[in-house]
């Protein structure tokens, strides 16, 4: 909290008395730091949607590279997953508004994973809708991630779908988190597989603290089966394929579950 107390209170000079003349140039020069050090990468999909990358780095790791989408929607820009932090998210935003010339105005969170959530609290902060799974809020708040303040009642049941002006939601069920989303947007046949979906060439099943193998596989499944026509699949993380990307985590979770010893 006292980040984003220190972050807001930065960008809230801007908004100081008249007789303060420097305030509106310290406000720039904030954000023209913030997006030569966490610098985004956007990538034309479709008329409208990008895919957006930044990347995030552990303590002696390399650096992993985070996805989502931006996507023009009429008078609406919607941003699915922020960035992996609260300042790649002030980035993140500020390349949208200068690509689209518009700023965002919803915000689809998929899980309440940490690269998922943490620009949350910087999207609300500038009045964007959010929209995410019922048991998200609660979920990343228990795993001390920053907590969404709002959430759709009608995604709670497994298979459900619903729709932020003409993208759909769907929760698929249990698979890579107990709360993860997937979005498809009808008009560029894209599909948003977020961490429910790894990479191409993706060798392992990533993070599965809060996996559940088999009903991973299910929700796959019917993933694969109620969006026969998608011809673009943009994982969570790596890179983006077609439908092919399902099939090799599926793959990943047969390998997995067929080496995991039978329970006595």
């Amino acid at each position: 909290m006292f980040k984003r107390s220190l972050i807001l209170s930065t960008l809230f000079l801007a908004a100081c008395s008249p007789a303060e003349a420097p305030a509106p140039k310290a406000a720039d020069a904030f954000l023209t730091k913030v997006q030569a050090d966490y610098p985004v990468t956007l990538s034309k999909l479709a008329e409208g949607v990008w895919v957006h990358t930044t990347n995030y780095t552990l303590p002696g790791q390399i650096p992993i590279p985070s996805n989502g989408l931006v996507v023009v929607d009429g008078d609406d820009v919607i941003l699915v997953d922020g960035a992996w932090g609260e300042l790649a998210t002030i980035s993140l935003l500020e390349k949208v508004k200068a690509e689209t010339g518009k700023a965002v105005t919803k915000m689809i969170v998929t899980h309440h994973h940490a690269d998922r959530t943490a620009g949350v609290d910087a999207a609300e902060w500038q009045g964007i809708q959010v929209f995410t799974h019922p048991d998200t809020p609660a979920l990343a708040a228990r795993a001390g991630f920053p907590a969404p303040n709002t959430s759709v009642a009608a995604l709670k049941a497994p298979k459900s779908r619903t729709k932020v002006g003409s993208l759909e939601i769907a929760y698929p069920g249990h698979g890579h988190a107990s709360d993860n989303l997937v979005v498809y947007i009808p008009s560029a046949a894209v599909l948003y597989g977020g961490c429910a979906v790894r990479g191409a060439g993706a060798k392992t099943l990533g993070n599965t603290s809060d996996a559940d193998l088999e009903k991973w596989s299910e929700s796959l499944n019917w993933v694969k089966a109620t969006y026969p026509k998608a011809q673009i699949v943009v994982p969570g993380h790596g890179k983006g394929a077609n439908l092919s990307l399902i099939d090799g985590t599926l793959a990943l979770l047969k390998a997995e579950t067929d080496d995991t010893p039978a329970a006595p």
